[in-house]
Order: C-alpha cells, then structure tokens, then sequence
C-alpha cells in the first residue's frame, strides 16, 4: 500500500505550496496543524491511502472538507434548496451555530446553523438509558429570526488503516519518494462500529420532528460499496425514499484523483447518491438473504483437514 495523499496534496507533487504543507505538518481542510498523530508524537500527514490494484481510498475524514467545506453546502442544497429562498449573492450562508440566532436577526432571514467541528462544536445525543451520549459529526440548523425552523444530521466515515504505513511516510520525508509499506485497510470496521452507528442515529432522529431531512451519510465511494456490500450482497439496492425524519441519505465523494495540478489539493467530486430509511438499513443489516452458501462451514473443515 502506497501514500497517494499527503498534508492535502499529492505525493508526488514537489511544488512549494505541497512541500510547505507537509513541512508545516498543516492541513488545508481545516486550515489547522494536521490531527492525525501516532502515539509517538509523529505527524502522519495521510490523507489518501492506495492498494496496488484498486483505486485511492480516503482514510482522513478531514480530507472530506475540502472545497470550502463543500460537502456541507451540498447536504444544505439538497435538504433545504426546495423549501427555502436565502436571496443571498453570495449563495449558502453557513455560519457557526452558537451565533446562528443572532446573525439571521442581522440578516433579517434565515441562515444555516453549523454545528460541529471547528464551527459550534459539536451537540450530544443521549443514549439509551440517559447515560453517556452519542455525537453526530454535524447538524445543520435553519435558523431565521424567530428561531430553529428545522435541521438535518451528518457523519462522516472515511476507513481506519491496520498494519504500519511508516515506511511510506519516510520515503515521502526523504524526497517524496513513494514506498510501499504494509498497512491494510480494516474493512471489517464498517460492518461492526459504522452501521450500528447509523442505525440507531437514525432511529433517534426519526423521532425529531424538526429533522425533516434524516441523517446524511457521507464517506469515499469505496466504502459506501462496501457497506452495500455488506448488507445486500453484490450488485443489489437498497430501495430510494424521500427525503424525511427516517431517511438515510448516503453521499459518496472523493478527490479527483485524474484531474490533479500540482500546487492545489484535488478537488471533491460527489460519486454517489442514495436515500433510504433507516428500516430498510436496519432490516438489511440483520437480516438473512446475503449468507454464504449452505455447507460453508462444513466445506471449511474438510479443507482444513485435508
């Protein structure tokens, strides 16, 4: 495996503005020093990570910000577009939470609400019980003069690594030399900590009757495939809804890995769309059509002992 996104820039782009990024340790996403650090102190920098034989993954949520936070605007082009005129030049207002209130007073009309990461902070959830609580990585709030009128919420899921990718981060150290080192992805993860996670979000907010949009979804087009995967088999849907407080609305994006200039990072391309509910996710989730063939098992144990 090979590093293909490095402090927001390709690996192998040698230009200043690459080279003084990774020289910085700074991300350009959130414009603040990079957070991806090993417990040694050492500032990873990967954005982007690539198998040999399939396509760059984005294994950095903060890579998924890029744009001028382009993915946020898309969720509130899509959840509010239809039902709200801004009337602004300057297209979506996106504004910290904390102040959205005051500022649509300013404005004299509505404004988005951004909660979460370097914006409002982000908001708990309580969890089953009332004991400890849950985060959604962002809400979006429109807010107008008189107050909250409704909002949506957003996670955003890249792919955790296992193995050691030093070796690659090294190589790009000395010389932005690319190096293969043995890290994996953990696909594995998606199916034991990200759907459940989805699941039961979306099921607390389809009880708020404010959330008129759901939950979006949004992570790389490879491991939305593989979250489709996991829960249909290959090649099968989950059916369309539209949007409303039980929907899931996933949204894959990821760099523009063909069209890259050295000096900027690669722009975000949305590669995917799809909105369901949350019984549907649930249903398929555990659900039992997508099971290996009878015998497994048995076949399993005979070539073990054989």
């Amino acid at each position: 495996m090979t590093i293909t996104d490095w402090f927001g820039y390709s690996a192998a782009d040698t230009s200043v503005e690459a080279t003084s990024a990774a020289s910085n340790q700074r991300c350009p996403f959130i414009d603040d020093s990079c957070e991806k650090v090993f417990q040694d102190g050492l500032v990873a920098g990967v954005c982007a990570l690539k198998q040999t034989t399939r396509a760059p993954v984005v294994c950095c949520p903060n890579r998924l910000y890029g744009d001028d936070w382009k993915i946020l605007r898309d969720i509130a082009a899509i959840a509010f577009g239809d039902k709200w005129e801004f009337g602004f030049t300057d297209g979506w207002v996106l504004t910290p939470g904390r102040t959205a209130l005051s500022e649509a007073i300013r404005r004299g009309s509505p404004v988005i609400g951004v909660f979460g990461k370097k914006w409002g902070g982000e908001l708990r959830l309580p969890q089953r019980g009332g004991s400890g609580s849950y985060f959604v990585d962002w809400i979006l709030a429109v807010v107008t003069p008189t107050g909250l009128a409704e909002f949506v919420a957003v996670e955003v899921q890249t792919i955790d690594t296992t193995g050691n990718y030093r070796a690659s981060i090294d190589g790009l150290q000395n010389g932005r030399e690319i190096k293969k080192s043995d890290a994996a992805f953990n696909w594995e993860n998606v199916n034991k900590r990200i759907l459940p996670q989805v699941i039961y979000k979306g099921n607390l907010l389809q009880r708020e009757k404010l959330c008129k949009g759901g939950l979006f979804f949004v992570t790389p087009k490879p491991v939305f495939e593989r979250i489709a995967k996991r829960l249909l088999g290959e090649g099968n849907e989950l059916p369309e809804y539209p949007l409303a407080p039980g929907a899931v609305t996933f949204l894959s994006y990821d760099p523009d890995w063909e069209n890259v200039i050295p000096g900027q990072p690669a722009s975000l391309l949305q590669t995917g769309r799809l909105t369901t509910s949350v019984v549907q996710v649930a249903q398929a989730f555990v659900g039992v059509t997508n099971l290996p063939p009878m015998g497994a098992y048995e076949d399993a144990i005979n070539a073990a002992l054989s």
